[in-house]
């Protein structure tokens, strides 16, 4: 920790507050860096160091919070009194990237009155024979203007008409018995208002569950009174102990020195009370004889991590994320049963279940398990006897796995994958071969675990990393076992040896009212691209004798703002056609609608890592004018946010070329979108292969979905305007005729007609 170097002529130093904009300041004029963990910067400098006094004075230029040697140094009286209202602009500059950094200031100027005037409509029981239903809304379907009473004195007065004649069938779906709730009403229409202002018309606590960190942030930006909670990574434990320690002696003596403020020793994820058998911690929530947790305790008396989930469960609005949601609720009782479920971006839900229960195992994985050296860095080594020997470390990794061998192995087993034909007998065999692998591995990563020896057990984030994946080891297992006919297997067969192994399952269905829908009593899915319900509803197991959809048959936009062109063509891109020349077409196509805006910001959504390598090259070698506007961004998480930060607040022509932008980015400080290629789905991954050939209609719904989204980047409100361009020249058969099941039947009928409205505009 920095702290030791206090009594060596040191002095340490942390900065916090509104830091996004001057983080390069901070990191490159002053010599600090950025700590993941606490979400601020920090650094050492002598006592004699004229830094520091720099520093001070670009803090307080800057209203940033300085701490020297653990004593804070406030300039953002914002900060300083936290019962002084922020702005709607200060809440709408935090930064996604600092979740946990913002999160207690929302909860210190969180105004529940900015909640609106509670309703109580009348709660009816859950009807389970009613009877499938669908509604349909149209531009002119009439609304109450009841739901502007509960809007008042808040900043979203009034409300839409759009949302008004949603939550008018909402409730009444609600009101005559229907348990699940399947909305579909364009993108940016607001359907986050739709999501707060329901629980507030019966009076009734909700959980709201999306599926991406920068809505979750939204949500809590738009209504700071909301409450969250992140994985326990995120969090510090009060005990000042090692990370992992699962002595229980050891964890009771740190307990009975416990502190008001943590020791930053240990994060909440590594906590004694994880491992440590027989430990009861005093600073989490008491558990009943039932096995139910207690949340009437005060959540200043736990630690972060419980006191955050207490004051969450105690909340109207707990906001969660589904990948935290699924795996609370799946552990045991933290996650209660709540009267509404309201899951945002619905469409995706299928896809986030299939990803909770799917599993890859890497030589990435095995390299940071095995802590063994990257076949790059043995690539590099020049010295023979150090190359062989870091080979011979390798082999633990690369030898393929054998149980009878003396000295275990653990490279993938080196078996054929599934395929269209393989026979059940051949896939039961292929995954109890498997079943013995991950078994053994996770026996050893658990010994690794335990390991005592300072110069060999993992440091914090390894075991993190290590006990994370074992987990994900059990789970399949335990899934597998329970129904091995649902689930894939795709092995690496490029390589002399295999470097990974992926498992997924065909249907979640089965899983999906355990894995989170059961954690409400109604439950009100939205999206804004449902497109089929048959084929949603099967996804997830809904029953049709309780289900209702509610179906937006208009935009709220005008589609004067937000044309779709397909005039413009580039090159093939299919996975045969992709070469030079293809690359060269997209490119010339992607410029000729790039000068169209030469003052703009721009948006090219491509889809997949190779069509937007191959792209941003051909355009670096035959538009280098346009090539320069081009802004990427890696696949680290954290970098890609403050590359979409710095996209969306800085005064620029740059076009953003993105494989995360297609859902969930708010595009409306962007002129124009480009399409390269109609989205369909890898047909080289074995689940989307086999669920294509057994589905059909279900390949077609997920390539129109994902174009949908595509095309509603742009024009998020009413005062947007956006042009979309889609340049496959193979868009227009897909789009009339397609396999069997034609994009134009598939599409929001607004969509459409934007396409057949402008199809000979450039």
């Amino acid at each position: 920790m920095l702290i030791q170097f206090k009594d060596m002529g040191f002095i340490t130093i942390r900065v916090y507050g509104k830091t996004f904009p001057h983080r390069r300041d901070l990191m490159d004029a002053h010599g600090l860096e950025y700590d993941f963990r606490k979400k601020d910067f920090k650094g050492a400098f002598p006592e004699t160091s004229n830094r520091i006094g720099k520093l001070r004075t670009y803090c307080e230029k800057k209203k940033l919070t300085m701490e020297i040697d653990g004593e804070e140094v406030i300039f953002n009286s914002k900060i300083k009194n936290p019962i002084e209202k922020l702005s709607r602009e200060d809440l709408d500059n935090l930064d996604d990237f600092n979740l946990n950094q913002w999160i207690p200031l929302l909860d210190s100027i969180a105004n529940e009155a900015e909640m609106g005037k509670m309703g109580n409509r009348n709660w009816k029981p859950v009807i389970n024979d009613i009877g499938y239903e669908e509604s349909d809304i149209e531009s002119d379907t009439q609304y109450s203007d009841e739901w502007d009473k509960l809007s008042e004195n808040t900043p979203f007065h009034p409300l839409r008409p759009i949302q008004k004649q949603v939550m008018d069938e909402i409730t009444k779906a609600i009101d005559e018995g229907y348990e699940n709730i399947v909305v579909e009403c364009p993108t940016g229409s607001g359907k986050s208002l739709i999501a707060k202002t329901i629980p507030q018309a019966y009076g009734r606590p909700a959980y709201i569950v999306t599926h991406l960190k920068g809505l979750q942030a939204q949500y809590l930006k738009e209504m700071p009174y909301m409450k969250t909670i992140m994985g326990r990574g995120n969090y510090d434990c009060l005990l000042d102990v090692e990370p992992g320690l699962d002595n229980a002696e050891e964890a009771q003596k740190a307990l009975d020195n416990v502190g008001t403020k943590s020791p930053e020793s240990c994060s909440a994820a590594l906590a004694p009370c994880k491992f440590a058998q027989g430990f009861k911690c005093s600073k989490k929530n008491p558990v009943s004889s039932t096995g139910d947790w207690d949340f009437s305790v005060d959540s200043d008396s736990l630690c972060s991590y419980f006191g955050a989930l207490t004051k969450a469960q105690n909340s109207m609005y707990f906001v969660g994320n589904t990948a935290y949601m699924m795996a609370m609720n799946r552990s045991g009782k933290v996650i209660k049963k709540r009267p509404l479920l309201i899951v945002d971006e619905a469409h995706q839900l299928a896809n986030n279940m299939m990803s909770f229960y799917s599993l890859t195992v890497s030589q990435r994985t095995l390299e940071k398990i095995f802590r063994v050296p990257t076949l790059s860095e043995v690539n590099n080594t020049k010295n023979p006897t150090k190359r062989e020997k870091m080979e011979k470390q390798r082999e633990v990794i690369t030898k393929v796995f054998d149980s009878k061998n003396a000295s275990p192995c653990f490279g993938v087993p080196k078996i054929p994958s599934v395929g269209l034909n393989t026979s059940q007998e051949v896939r039961k065999n292929g995954l109890q071969t498997l079943g013995k692998y991950l078994f053994a591995l996770y026996d050893e990563i658990k010994r690794k675990i335990k390991d005592k020896d300072p110069h060999t057990k993992y440091d914090t984030r390894e075991l993190s990393f290590a006990n994370n994946f074992a987990l994900k080891i059990m789970g399949l297992l335990e899934s597998i076992s329970v129904s091995w006919e649902n689930w894939v297997y795709q092995v690496d067969e490029t390589n002399p040896y295999p470097t990974w192994v992926s498992f997924k399952p065909l249907d979640v269905s089965e899983y999906a009212d355990d894995l989170l829908l059961n954690v409400g009593e109604r439950r009100i899915l939205l999206s804004g691209t449902i497109l089929d319900y048959e084929t949603f509803g099967k996804e997830l197991g809904l029953k049709k004798d309780n289900t209702c959809f509610i179906r937006v048959n208009y935009s709220p936009f005008k589609e004067s703002n937000r044309p779709i062109y397909t005039a413009v063509k580039g090159g093939k891109l299919s996975r045969k056609d992709k070469g030079f020349e293809s690359f060269k077409k997209t490119a010339d196509a992607v410029a000729e609608i790039a000068n169209k805006y030469p003052d703009s910001k721009g948006l090219i959504l491509p889809f997949t890592d190779s069509i937007e390598a191959g792209l941003v090259e051909s355009l670096a070698l035959h538009h280098p004018l346009i090539h320069a506007r081009i802004r990427q961004h890696s696949k680290n998480p954290k970098e890609r946010n403050i590359v979409f930060k710095e996209f969306e607040t800085e005064k620029s022509n740059e076009i953003l070329i993105s494989t995360y932008a297609n859902q969930g980015f708010d595009g409306k400080m962007i002129d124009f979108t480009i399409i390269p290629k109609v989205p369909f789905g890898p047909l080289g991954d074995i689940q989307v292969k086999t669920k294509a050939e057994n589905e059909p209609k279900w390949y077609a719904l997920m390539t129109a979905v994902e174009l949908a989204q595509m095309c509603g980047r742009c024009v998020r409100s009413e005062k947007d305007r956006g042009d979309t361009y889609i340049i496959d020249p193979a868009f227009w058969f897909h789009f009339e005729r397609g396999f069997n099941y034609p994009l134009a039947k598939l599409l929001p009928a607004y969509l459409s007609m934007s396409i057949l409205k402008n199809r000979y505009k450039r």
